[in-house]
């Protein structure tokens, strides 16, 4: 990704690595030791010297699981002990992994874009990939998500918590967006309706608000004048930083135009459905059509594009949009709905955008309309529909590819991990730091650098990692 300045993709891997380090447990008591080549004999001779106990060797690589005895707990102690001597290669902490983040919500298994495992057929895999996803980031409450359409479902019991104060109608010119209809319902479940809290089902993002904005009426119908006056406020709210529209058919008017370039101008990010018109209609739908916003298309649990998805060199990105199980409108019972259209695609796209602004804004990063962009086509799965529509790189059919949460997640750029003090550079500024931590590191210390994920302690495998980046920070 080019967007970014550097310094800015510095401090996002760092609050990426912590993240990382908050989540990750070990097996108490054990260390993972390989000898050096050559000096198997010597290892475990160094090993028993320690008064520690090898439990088991693995046949194929000789990494020997290695326990401290009685109630010595001291892992870093001996790893720092162990890693000194020249006859072992590494020593380092047992690891406990866990399968991905599976939300308890009571319908979550039918939600086959977030997780698809061939549930009614489907083919594993054709989804979003959430569950890694969300071992990854769940998401922030400091993002705003404006959904454009029917309004919202205030009382929703699946909502609660999640809807901003400052929504608007601009169909009913007041300051209360109700739904009469629940298109806008059921959309803004596909965001953000509540995870994990043994009810409905669960949006992309665990935490984002959600900005609700009534520009259709209850016939489903809206007006350009409205939408323009939707996205014009929309572009003045602080809170609100992706606008999801799920609208199809307008017209390409100048007042829609301006509407939209006045959003992004106020740096918003858009993303509007492609159409259902089927082939060709991505290039006459608006708001979708215009090159100021993401135009969405949708697929099927197959991973084929739906016959409805509309086609075109506008169209940029697909993501599920059939049977998508989602909330049900004009109930509080624990229940769900089930709807078909670029209208489920598009609020899935604005869920996972949340996800990539709420990584980035908790590291002092902000993301623009083209460097989300540029994340959702670095993880877009391309070649997954038919040979024939789905062509290399880009295509009509499905753009740059069915969108991917967790691939476009890993996308955010890695930095150089010697440079401590994130100024883009190795330098005498990272020796210092590490100098002033050198021995026993507490929790979060940034010098603690080598191996990946830190030994405990900052050493001389710190020092040589630092030495072997010194310089510029790639």
């Amino acid at each position: 990704m080019t967007h970014l300045p550097k310094a800015c993709l510095l401090h996002l891997i760092a609050a990426q690595a912590a993240l990382g380090a908050a989540n990750q447990t070990y097996v108490p008591r054990e260390i993972l030791v390989r000898a050096s080549p050559g000096r198997d004999d010597a290892a475990r001779a160094a090993i028993e010297n320690l008064r520690l106990t090898i439990l088991e060797t693995d046949a194929f690589s000789g990494v020997m699981r290695v326990r401290t005895n009685g109630d010595d707990d001291r892992e870093d102690h001996y790893l720092e002990a162990l890693n000194d001597l020249p006859e072992i290669a590494y020593a380092e902490r047992n690891g406990i992994g866990h399968v991905g983040e599976i939300p308890n919500d009571t319908f979550f298994g039918l939600q086959w874009h977030l997780h698809n495992t061939g549930q009614s057929g489907g083919t594993p895999g054709a989804d979003i990939q959430c569950v890694d996803a969300w071992d990854v980031f769940t998401g922030s409450s400091l993002i705003g998500v404006a959904v454009l359409d029917t309004g919202i479902q205030f009382n929703h019991p699946d909502l609660v918590g999640r809807i901003a104060a400052n929504g608007w109608d601009f169909v009913n010119e007041d300051s209360d967006p109700a739904a009469d209809h629940g298109h806008g319902t059921w959309v803004s479940g596909c965001i953000a309706a509540n995870a994990n809290n043994r009810f409905a089902v669960a949006g992309v993002d665990w935490a984002c608000q959600i900005v609700p904005i009534k520009v259709v009426d209850q016939n489903g119908f809206g007006t350009t004048f409205d939408l323009a006056e939707a996205l014009n406020y929309a572009a003045s709210q602080a809170n609100v930083h992706i606008v999801s529209m799920s609208l199809i058919n307008y017209p390409n008017d100048s007042t829609l135009i301006d509407a939209l370039q006045n959003a992004r101008d106020a740096g918003k990010i858009l993303i509007a459905c492609a159409g259902n018109g089927g082939i060709g209609n991505a290039d006459v739908s608006f708001p979708g059509a215009s090159n100021l916003t993401m135009s969405i298309g949708f697929t099927t649990r197959q991973d084929l594009r739906h016959s409805n998805s509309a086609t075109g060199n506008a169209l940029d990105f697909v993501a599920p949009g059939t049977a998508i199980v989602t909330l049900a409108h004009g109930t509080s019972a624990d229940t769900f709905a089930t709807f078909t259209g670029c209208s489920f695609a598009t609020p899935i796209t604005s869920g996972v955008a949340a996800l990539l602004l709420g990584a980035a804004q908790e590291a002092g990063v902000t993301l623009t309309h083209d460097d989300v962009y540029q994340l959702l086509q670095a993880g877009a799965e391309d070649q997954v529909g038919p040979a024939s529509q789905d062509t290399p790189g880009w295509d009509a059919f499905f753009g740059h590819g069915r969108v991917n949460a967790y691939l476009s997640l890993l996308a955010l750029p890695p930095a150089c991990p010697a440079d401590i003090n994130l100024d883009e550079q190795v330098n005498v500024n990272d020796m210092l730091e590490l100098i002033s931590q050198w021995g026993q590191c507490p929790t979060g210390c940034t010098a603690d650098i080598f191996p990946k994920g830190g030994s405990g302690a900052v050493d001389i495998n710190d020092l040589l990692a630092l030495i072997a980046d010194w310089g510029p920070c790639p």
